[in-house]
């Protein structure tokens, strides 16, 4: 094929592009607004997002100002409006967290029981899921709740990202089952210690744990 061929070709080609565009402009024109209104969402939800992040970490670290100072109402009431105004971010995540133990510090562990039953429900990054559920076992403890609190110190222990930590959990279960008279399961979540986590510092307490129950129970 020669270059004068090839080059008319393109001409062909070129020219019955246009024409197609011209014959259906209006179907050109919408494809193209809907692709820069596209384009433009993506970028406001991209900069909307980044400036909520930006403002709920301000938000916190005034919250974090008042529980250092020790005004416990302030800093409730800060990381509060944190978690509401803020849902979503990783900021109220860590409020959530934040909140939660000031409850408890105020002796309100019904009110941090049920916070934190509603942010797990609504979903928490990975990371603040095991301290969520740690604190849900520990309120529901002082609330008298001793078998949920055994489950709640399960779920941490599952969604903990350290081995220690996650042990730890598990001891927490089994004083939490114990106290709900739930033998059994008290004495497969110290087993759980000693067979999932052979090297955590909480194998000595589980070890323990399980002879003096093991012999209670005459086994």
């Amino acid at each position: 094929m020669s270059a004068n061929t090839t080059q008319q070709n393109h001409q062909d080609a070129g020219r019955q592009l246009v024409e197609w565009i011209v014959k259906h402009r209006r179907t050109v024109l919408l494809a193209v607004a809907g692709l820069a209104a596209a384009i433009l969402v993506v970028w406001f939800v991209l900069e909307y997002g980044k400036r909520k992040e930006l403002a709920a970490t301000g938000a916190l670290n005034e919250a974090r100002g008042a529980v250092q100072a020790g005004n416990l109402p302030l800093a409730a009431s800060d990381l509060a409006r944190v978690t509401d105004t803020y849902g979503g971010t990783v900021a109220a995540d860590e409020a959530t967290i934040l909140l939660a133990q000031v409850r408890l510090q105020q002796d309100q562990p019904t009110v941090a029981a049920d916070e934190l039953r509603a942010a797990l429900a609504s979903g928490m990054r990975p990371q603040f899921e095991a301290a969520a559920l740690g604190l849900l076992g520990t309120a529901l403890e002082e609330i008298g709740n001793h078998r949920e609190a055994g489950e709640a110190f399960e779920r941490a222990s599952g969604a903990s990202w350290y081995e220690f930590v996650a042990a730890q959990y598990l001891i927490d279960a089994g004083r939490a089952f114990l106290a709900a008279r739930d033998t059994t399961r008290a004495i497969a979540a110290y087993e759980r210690v000693l067979s999932d986590f052979e090297e955590a510092p909480a194998t000595t307490e589980a070890r323990v744990r399980v002879a003096e129950l093991r012999a209670a129970m005459g086994g």
